[in-house]
């Protein structure tokens, strides 16, 4: 059989969804030896060239900014069924939601990471949301299968947008093996601590900074701890919607201080330098960070929300994503009681090795099966 794959954003800085598309082409030739595989993008993606996909260019060049907003509908489209026609494509995957307005001649299956566009408005800008909702309904119509990464987003899915249970199938996604638990030496240590002035011992966030993360609640936990504890917040991530109003505030106070973009190789470090993982969000999809964070091996306090309990399992520490005083006392237990922390440590690492990215890839490859011919 032959698969096509919108492979677009492999070719600009990785997202989540990039990512999610990378973990699952570098794990295929490890679960399926018989599908042949074209990568479509815009201009080409030469280090996939000698792996077992294909890629297909289909520009001499990559639009950007402004201008690849405006090609992309086009592209989509006018020009990938085309060239799904020309390479004789059997089943086209689509990792980042969309489809052609007309119904392909293939089968298609998307991948519908979140809905939280429809959660909460303020989670998003405007015109994201008019572009969502523009597209979105029409692609899942058109699929002949909706794979989603949680049971907390197939609800949601079913909610906003009435798809037939039967239509969604759920895969996990998972963290790469990179995170994981480290003896790191002294040199490493202070390698990292001296490139993000990190500080003996912190309480960790990385992500967004934006509203949808609960960071007004990461401030108000601080308020909290203030008098409880030495050790401060650290926030990692880029700013996102309406993020730089929470800034002001972090710089009035001295517990909790925004560290800025933190580079990908260096993370896995830094997880393993931190004492504690924080991560009260109101909504996530699927909430990576806080598998990262439990397979390298550190304490994880997150709310109890969205697909936030499938991720930390029974036996995490969960509160009400407002419930801030039960977070502060979450962290002051991990802090003061060496066998509280140790037991939750330990559930963690057990509880993330139910995930693993050649699990996901498998079972994707076996919903890829289901429409040979």
């Amino acid at each position: 059989m032959r698969v096509g794959i919108d492979a677009r954003l492999l070719e600009k800085k990785m997202t989540g969804v990039g990512r999610y598309l990378f973990n699952i082409l570098k794990h295929i030739p490890k679960v399926d030896t018989e599908n042949d595989y074209f990568l479509f993008s815009y201009g080409g993606l030469p280090q996939w060239e000698n792996t077992a996909a294909k890629s297909i260019s289909t520009f001499r060049f990559a639009p950007k900014g402004v201008f690849q907003k405006i090609i992309s509908p086009v592209w989509l489209n006018f020009i990938l069924p085309k060239y799904l026609e020309k390479y004789k494509i059997d089943l086209f995957f689509s990792p980042n939601h969309f489809l052609p307005f007309k119904k392909l001649e293939s089968k298609s299956i998307i991948v519908i990471h979140d809905v939280f566009h429809k959660i909460n408005p303020n989670f998003h800008p405007f015109y994201y949301r008019k572009y969502i909702d523009f597209l979105l309904p029409r692609s899942m119509e058109n699929s002949d299968l909706i794979i989603t990464i949680s049971e907390s987003s197939k609800r949601d899915i079913i909610k906003f947008y009435k798809v037939p249970e039967t239509k969604i199938k759920v895969i996990y996604e998972a963290a790469t093996e990179i995170f994981r638990p480290r003896n790191l030496t002294l040199e490493q240590k202070e390698k990292i601590k001296a490139k993000y002035h990190l500080p003996d011992r912190f309480i960790l966030y990385t992500g967004v900074i934006e509203e949808r993360k609960n960071i007004e609640g990461i401030i108000k936990i601080a308020d909290l701890l203030k008098d409880k504890t030495k050790t401060p917040i650290l926030l990692f991530g880029r700013i996102g919607h309406h993020g730089k109003k929470y800034l002001k505030e972090i710089r009035k106070r001295t517990n909790i201080q925004y560290k800025g973009f933190v580079e990908g190789k260096d993370l896995p470090y830094i997880y393993n330098l931190a004492a504690i993982f924080l991560f009260p969000s109101f909504y996530e999809g699927f909430g990576l960070p806080v598998l990262e964070a439990m397979q390298s091996g550190l304490p994880v306090v997150t709310s109890n929300t969205s697909s936030l309990p499938e991720i930390l399992g029974e036996e995490g520490i969960m509160h009400n994503p407002k419930d801030y005083e039960g977070f502060a006392r979450g962290i002051i237990k991990l802090l003061d009681n060496k066998d509280f922390y140790d037991k939750i440590k330990k559930q963690g690492i057990r509880q993330a090795q139910n995930f693993s990215w050649q699990k996901t890839t498998r079972e994707v490859v076996k919903i890829f099966n289901q429409y040979k011919t």
